[in-house]
């Protein structure tokens, strides 16, 4: 009688190798990124937000931040039209990174990309949303960070 050699015990290796290369390339990526969760705020109490920061192959940095339960600029005092977000930066400065716009769920986001790498993001009420420099309105500060 002729016994067949079977590759059956090589398949569970080899499926066993590409999830084990799986799970190694998502704490690579994991790694390389980082979520930032906001205190709470005095001005609105409610908001909740969190950003996620990840520098990517381009040595860029990718900005993704969700704020939810966030009152409209024009409930605030004094009333304001816009919430920009703001990002300070290690070695350029404060950028105006966008208008945060709030739907009628009250939540929004900003994503964007920068190559400057970032220390702290925060958001104020303003008039303008292309305003040069953040008033004295903060509603929303992440504090100093660093990114992985």
């Amino acid at each position: 009688m002729l016994v067949e050699k079977t590759t059956k015990n090589k398949l569970p290796i080899k499926e066993g190798f590409r999830i084990l290369s799986f799970i190694f390339a998502a704490i690579l990526v994991s790694a390389c990124s980082s979520t930032i969760n906001f205190p709470n705020s005095e001005v609105i109490p409610a908001a909740d937000a969190k950003l996620k920061v990840e520098k990517n192959d381009n040595n860029n940095y990718e900005l993704e931040f969700e704020v939810e339960n966030m009152a409209e600029p024009d409930r605030l005092t004094p009333a304001r039209r816009n919430y920009v977000a703001w990002m300070e930066t290690e070695k350029h400065g404060t950028i105006n990174i966008g208008n945060l716009r709030i739907n009628r769920k009250n939540s929004g986001e900003i994503r964007t990309v920068t190559p400057y790498k970032p220390i702290r993001v925060f958001i104020t009420a303003e008039d303008r949303q292309d305003a040069v420099t953040p008033s004295t309105q903060v509603v929303l500060n992440s504090g100093e960070f660093k990114v992985k």
